[in-house]
């Protein structure tokens, strides 16, 4: 008999608080009202280099505001790592929900990026790059899900 494992959490801080975004790489409509919102205490959400999204690094004294997603299986994970890149690691951080730190999955930025970077946020993609982006991120995100889904086991 195999045990279940949990499902993992994540701290999406970027574009996957987007729901067109965050549905596309699932492979699943989300409804973003059900996430958690939450913060990531001594972080901040800064432009990556040459890059139309954030990147999270370090800063003492700041919170970046962000969504906390849950119920995420392992192909869903393995997705999200595949849709994140090589500019990416996922790593653990300590997240404030509900006054309460927890833990979970958080994607960082795989070079250094000094957190005095100009701050980019959320309502700034949006208008600004999604209408150019979403179509083929829409498409890479359903190419990782089919071809990772592939290489899944049925059963978690």
């Amino acid at each position: 008999m195999r045990l279940a494992l949990p499902a993992m959490l994540l701290f999406a801080y970027g574009t996957l608080q987007d729901a067109d975004v965050l549905a596309a790489v699932l492979g699943r409509a989300v409804d973003i009202a059900a996430l958690q919102s939450a913060s990531a205490p001594d972080f901040k959400a800064v432009a990556y280099p040459g890059r139309v999204y954030p990147a999270l690094v370090a800063c003492p004294s700041a919170a970046a505001p962000g969504l906390l997603i849950g119920g995420l299986n392992r192909l869903d994970m393995a997705v999200l790592d595949a849709f994140e890149g090589d500019e990416y690691r996922r790593a653990g951080i300590p997240i404030l929900l509900d006054e309460q730190i927890i833990h979970a999955q958080a994607y960082l930025p795989a070079i250094p990026i000094h957190a005095n970077a100009p701050a980019r946020s959320l309502l700034r993609w949006l208008a600004n790059h999604k209408p150019r982006v979403i179509a083929a991120e829409t498409g890479m995100a359903r190419s990782l899900r089919e071809r990772l889904s592939a290489l899944q086991p049925d059963k978690p």
